[in-house]
């Protein structure tokens, strides 16, 4: 049931009390007080003329019933003023008895009442300090109607004595002050006002004040537009739209404000507007702070895309043979594809330079991020493809690394010999590829990735599959769309084109100025087959020019390529003669060791089991005789 008595508007204003007169009603109907059938309780509010039809007098058993609380002074007249029902503590209050007062007009037993006054005008007396009998408490007077007629008027008190409202209103100011307090403490810096629904000022804290030149008294309980005429207050409590960023002016100063209404049980019941800033130099410094933020953050993802960065375009791939052609031409149309791409061919061939052309061939503004999966053992292998979070293991970065993947945000992860990658990890990949989330090693949450997969390999996935070394899913996940480059035995009409291409290019590098290579050497070079490629005819060049570079020949000859030599000693160049033993097994050492990284590619694991030797061992020696892999 709502309360028994509507206070209106004085609800906004005094919560404590509306609170109190609900308490004292709710402990009337503990007292498991019955009232007749007839009589059934309306809220004041919707006026007796909505109550059954009851006779007149039946609202003194009403009165009697609901009224003579004993925490409250309650008096009922009717429409002639007359006294129809007065409970005990207002009897106290007047020391008089019952029978001294009913029937009487009410002037005569309080000759300062105000209960007449609400028989003439049918308005609501919310709340009022009066004085019986020497004491002063607060009331609240209200007509009674019955078919849109005044009838009578009821009188009662709040609080038997001012004690209980002069407790009620140092707690209300307690209240007001430690919320201003706080609201100075927390915002010093910022200005903000609040309206109710009627654009009515309730609130505005002290540096708002100041800079109006104003106090409290003077804003508070004024209509807004009268203490700021341009404010678009009312306008938000109109329309309920949010004004998220404004350029407003006080007294001269501009800053930046934001404004939004207050909504409470779905309505709008006022607005608030304060500000972003103080004045314009802090929004100043604030865009200097984001630009010089902006510009820091370029700054690294410039460094990032300097770092993964693919520098080859389809132009630079060199071949006019039907095969490559064909292989190039499907490589582009597929550029701008969201598939995944499967590169197979022998080490050497270029598959990371396909990958990387690819990538710029296609609309990915994202970096280009190169993965050996041979590389790294598996527990390394993880934590590089998918990060980790702070803590995860023993060494741990603090706040976590991001693995490659993530790094490959809206561009490329090239997966290089994939063939190579551990089984455990195979099944991880896996559910990336599927699921397209990672999560970091030691991590909980699932981050979402949007990255374009090519995988490279020079192993034959279908045989490691039949023989259970390579999963069959992952295959299939992967081999979505296969680009399998031929080995250069197999366009040799190639040759001369690459060649001519790879000595402009090793030219620029090594700032050198060799202009061609001779019938004979090229003749030479054709008739090789070339197990490790267009990377081993790279080394291979690239040494020649050297050697040419040091006589100051300007064409690359025969002699220019000793490890072709089919071992006659006539036709050794003859700076390479040695006479001293232990310099020529070196020399023969170092040579031999060439020869086998060149023909595995550069790939030194496989060069050691070239050489049969062991990987650490086969490290030492290239150390050792200065051979590095470009």
């Amino acid at each position: 049931m709502p309360p028994f008595f509507n206070l209106g508007g004085c609800q906004n204003l005094f919560p404590a009390i509306v609170e109190q007169l609900q308490y004292n009603y709710d402990k009337l109907k503990k007292q498991n007080l019955r009232i007749g059938k007839a009589a059934v309780i309306i809220p004041f509010q919707k006026g007796v003329d909505q109550l059954p039809e009851t006779k007149v007098d039946e609202l003194d058993v009403i009165a009697k019933a609901l009224l003579d609380s004993p925490y409250m002074a309650c008096v009922v007249i009717n429409k002639e003023g007359r006294i129809t029902f007065i409970n005990e503590p207002y009897l106290d209050f007047l020391g008089m008895k019952r029978e001294a007062v009913m029937g009487k007009h009410i002037l005569d037993v309080t000759p300062n009442s105000k209960l007449p006054e609400i028989l003439r005008t049918g308005k609501v007396d919310p709340v009022d300090i009066w004085s019986v009998s020497n004491r002063e408490t607060i009331v609240t007077r209200l007509p009674i109607v019955k078919d849109g007629q005044i009838i009578g008027a009821i009188g009662q008190t709040i609080f038997e004595d001012m004690s209980g409202a002069s407790i009620l209103m140092q707690k209300l100011k307690e209240m007001e002050t430690a919320y201003t307090t706080v609201s100075e403490v927390l915002d010093p810096y910022m200005v903000y006002v609040i309206v109710d629904k009627d654009g009515i000022i309730t609130f505005m804290n002290q540096t708002y004040l100041d800079l109006l030149g104003m106090e409290k008294e003077d804003v508070v309980g004024k209509h807004v537009l009268d203490i700021t005429p341009h404010s678009q207050l009312p306008d938000i409590i109109k329309s309920g739209e949010i004004h998220e960023v404004d350029v407003w002016t006080i007294n001269g100063r501009d800053t930046i404000i934001t404004r939004s209404p207050i909504i409470k049980d779905g309505e709008i019941t006022g607005a608030v507007g304060r500000s972003l800033f103080l004045d314009m130099s802090g929004a100043k410094k604030l865009v200097n702070k984001l630009i010089e933020t902006e510009k820091e953050l370029n700054l690294y993802k410039e460094e990032v895309r300097q770092i993964y960065r693919a520098k080859w375009q389809f132009k630079d791939l060199i071949g006019q043979s039907s095969e490559f052609t064909f292989i190039k031409s499907m490589a582009q149309q597929l550029s701008n594809t969201r598939s995944t791409i499967l590169i197979t061919g022998e080490s050497g061939t270029g598959k990371e330079l396909f990958a990387q052309a690819i990538h710029n061939n296609s609309n990915r503004e994202g970096p280009f991020v190169r993965v050996s999966c041979a590389a790294l053992p598996e527990n390394l292998l993880e934590s590089e493809l998918f990060g980790y979070d702070e803590g995860a293991f023993t060494g741990a970065k603090k706040g976590g690394k991001p693995g490659k993947f993530e790094l490959a945000k809206g561009g490329t992860i090239f997966l290089d010999e994939i063939g190579d990658m551990p089984l455990g990890m195979q099944t991880k990949l896996l559910s990336v590829l599927q699921e397209r989330t990672v999560e970091r090693v030691g991590g909980t949450i699932p981050i979402s990735i949007q990255v374009r997969v090519i995988a490279a390999t020079n192993r034959d996935l279908e045989r490691m599959v039949a023989k259970r070394e390579f999963r069959d899913d992952l295959y299939y996940r992967l081999n979505v769309v296969r680009i399998n480059i031929p080995p250069l035995r197999k366009r040799m009409d190639d040759l001369p084109l690459i060649i001519k291409d790879l000595i402009a290019r090793i030219n620029s590098q090594l700032k050198t100025n060799i202009l061609d290579i001779s019938e004979k050497a090229l003749k030479v070079l054709c008739n090789y087959s070339w197990p490790g490629n267009v990377r081993e005819l790279e080394n291979l060049l690239e040494r020649a020019i050297n050697l040419a570079n040091l006589k100051r020949e300007k064409q690359l000859e025969y002699k220019h390529f000793p490890s072709l030599f089919e071992g006659s000693s006539e036709e050794m160049p003859v700076d390479m003669a040695i006479d001293h033993l232990g310099e020529a097994v070196e020399k023969l050492e170092k040579i031999t060791i060439e020869r086998a990284l060149e023909k595995a590619g550069n790939n030194k694991t496989q060069a050691a089991k070239i050489l049969g030797l062991n990987k650490s061992v086969l490290y030492r020696k290239m150390k050792k005789y200065s051979i590095a892999i470009e």
